[in-house]
């Protein structure tokens, strides 16, 4: 029988490479047999490293809509997006630079995605199979548990966007859906506490228990499936 969650081929372009889910993500799929275009804000000597497949690396500002673009020129055909970056502040809303850092927000989280997506759907014309996966959030579901307001927008708008981007690339065979993790143990969250009691399963997620969701929508074994989110939380938010 074919192992449908086989990679092995496949080309697959990974923003935010670098974090907690990103980097458990790369390992998942090169060990799966994919060819990884991976970039992130930050250098990934070592995670290229680890690697045991066929892998570049690019860092790259994803809030700079001509620098995606030449990522995603220099990197030829993709069969997967993986947008795993964002940024998010623990803050006040109240305090005085906050509609600054909401803009920022949102420029990482929605824009800089879409920036990545918008370049890199003619890459993936003709591809049997071409998949992307953004990565939002419970925040975007419910508001989260810790989660600030600009954040909880932001993730809301992945939600809403990834609708509109998987009716527009159905049409040429290209599958879009979104995986929405509850609080996950990555640096992003270090020093946060989460009351536990909060969720059903008691605990927070690892990285890998987010990355092989995302693994399963690139695959062939996700091939009927379009315009998902995903909810991956432990079961803080049941739909």
């Amino acid at each position: 029988m074919t192992n449908l969650y086989e990679l092995t081929g496949r080309r697959i372009l990974v923003t935010g490479a670098n974090g907690g889910i990103g980097r458990q993500f790369c390992q998942i799929a090169s060990g799966l047999g994919a060819e990884l275009i991976i970039t992130d804000s930050t250098p990934m000597n070592d995670l290229v490293a680890s690697l045991p497949g066929k892998v570049t690396a690019t860092v790259c500002d994803k809030t700079d809509r001509k620098a995606v673009e030449a990522l995603v020129a220099d990197a030829g055909k993709l069969d997967g997006l993986v947008e795993l970056a964002a940024w998010c502040p623990w803050d006040d809303w109240m305090s005085d630079d906050w509609d600054h850092v909401f803009h920022k927000v949102m420029d990482v989280n929605v824009l800089g995605m879409l920036h990545f997506v918008r370049a890199a759907l003619p890459a993936m014309q003709g591809r049997d199979g071409a998949s992307i996966v953004l990565v939002s959030s419970v925040a975007g579901r419910m508001g989260g548990l810790r989660a600030s307001p600009h954040y909880v927008a932001s993730k809301g708008g992945v939600n809403s966007m990834m609708k509109w981007l998987a009716r527009k690339a159905a049409p040429d065979g290209i599958r879009v859906n979104a995986v929405a993790p509850g609080p996950v143990a990555t640096p992003m969250t270090t020093g946060m506490s989460f009351e536990t009691t909060g969720i059903p399963l008691g605990r927070v997620a690892q990285p890998a228990e987010i990355a092989w969701p995302i693994a399963f929508l690139c695959s062939p074994a996700a091939s009927y499936m379009t315009g998902t989110i995903l909810d991956v939380n432990g079961g803080v938010f049941m739909n």
